[in-house]
């Protein structure tokens, strides 16, 4: 009998993962994230003056989230001259859409494999205007981060204590209901609300909560995402394994990491998303490809999942490739049994046919005024995939 390849042995272990929603966690409770320290999507950053504006709003708010800084100027200062360090996310197994920013105080949604094989983490969805993950300045979004950390998280933890949420059956569920749980996650959202009532129904005081939950129908994608990080580091440790355990954007570099060397990033120059800018934004110039998100359709979702998501193939027919619902066969790399679907990139066939995933992603003001301005996606091909480019921060 043959013996497994590295790849069929990295996907081995991904399938024996069994993610449940386990806690809400302080981002400074994990190994060695106890410090000055701010948490961006994609690989490293160089400095300061070459991170987009975007992404350094959103550092600057988390800054005063912490309470290191008075103001803007001093935090600046700080993050400048590295007295507040800036780390890619993804090599905390933490996981941050678009530009959004994690400090020590950030309360993270903890996605444990109920196997005992570790966990992964995001922060909680910030809701729909006052977010990190736009890149805006707001007098009213250090508030509402505090809010999200003291109030909404501790209501969450109370319902996660009672036992760990399964989220296999709720991702199925979502995919049922025309997710492609990233784009869109309404029925994902709904469903996991509905859950964490059913544990414990709402309370006379829990109205802002409520209020929150109910305009929030992007709830459920940091869960997804933290729940697909957490199944890629999985196949981590795998050597000669080509699937990919980590990838996102920065705004400048989009990155991604094999299970075979998991530690090193391979990054090339982002690229330009396809979509429509929204008329009122019709002046603002779109960040290229930005966010870790990116890892739910590596992993076989988003735009990889539109077969079934038929609002968002619609919506987006005019900049999806003529082969979106034929082309993840000739990378995924086999049957995910907790998705009931393919899963998996793997980097070396997406060399080799020279496709690669469709992701979905927003499209974010690159001067930091605007927030979204508009939907889009990546259609990656062999170039996005191809190993030896140097990780380290571009000068």
């Amino acid at each position: 009998m043959s013996q497994p390849t590295p790849n069929e042995r990295a996907f081995r272990r991904m399938n024996r993962v069994d993610p449940v929603w386990s806690a809400m966690r302080p981002l400074g409770s994990l190994p060695g994230l106890d410090r000055r320290v701010v948490l961006h999507a994609g690989p490293a950053h160089g400095p300061l003056a070459d991170i987009p504006a975007a992404v350094c709003n959103s550092l600057v708010n988390v800054v005063l989230r912490e309470a290191w800084a008075a103001d803007e100027p001093a935090a600046l200062d700080l993050l400048r001259t590295g007295a507040v360090a800036v780390e890619p996310a993804q090599d905390h197994r933490v996981f941050v859409p678009l530009a959004g920013a994690a400090g020590p105080s950030t309360m993270l949604v903890e996605v444990s494999d109920s196997a005992g094989g570790g966990a992964a983490y995001s922060p909680l969805n910030e809701g729909m205007r006052l977010c990190t993950r736009l890149g805006i300045r707001d007098p009213g979004l250090v508030a509402h981060l505090r809010w999200l950390d003291q109030v909404l998280a501790p209501w969450i933890a109370e319902r996660l204590a009672q036992a760990p949420l399964p989220l296999f059956a709720v991702l199925r569920a979502a995919v049922a209901r025309q997710d492609d749980c990233h784009s869109r996650t309404v029925a994902g959202s709904e469903l996991l609300v509905a859950a964490l009532l059913q544990r414990r129904p709402a309370a006379p005081g829990d109205a802002a909560v409520l209020d929150f939950l109910r305009d929030a129908p992007a709830f459920a994608l940091n869960v997804w995402m933290a729940m697909c990080g957490l199944i890629a580091a999985a196949a981590e440790g795998v050597p000669d394994a080509t699937l990919v355990t980590r990838a996102g954007g920065n705004g400048r570099r989009f990155g991604f990491c094999l299970a075979g060397e998991s530690k090193h990033w391979h990054c090339v120059p982002a690229s330009r998303l396809r979509g429509d800018v929204e008329p009122r934004f019709a002046d603002s110039a779109p960040l290229p490809a930005l966010g870790d998100s990116a890892i739910v359709d590596l992993m076989g979702l988003g735009g990889q999942a539109l077969a079934t998501a038929t609002p968002v193939r619609e919506a987006m027919a005019a900049h999806l490739p003529e082969d979106v619902l034929t082309r993840p066969a000739g990378f995924l790399h086999g049957v995910l049994d907790g998705f009931a679907a393919p899963a998996a990139t793997d980097a070396a066939k997406v060399r080799a046919g020279g496709k690669g995933p469709v992701i979905l992603l927003g499209m974010i003001d690159a001067d930091g005024r605007q927030g979204r301005v508009g939907g889009g996606c990546v259609v990656t091909s062999a170039a996005e995939f191809t190993p030896g480019r140097d990780g380290a921060p571009a000068a």
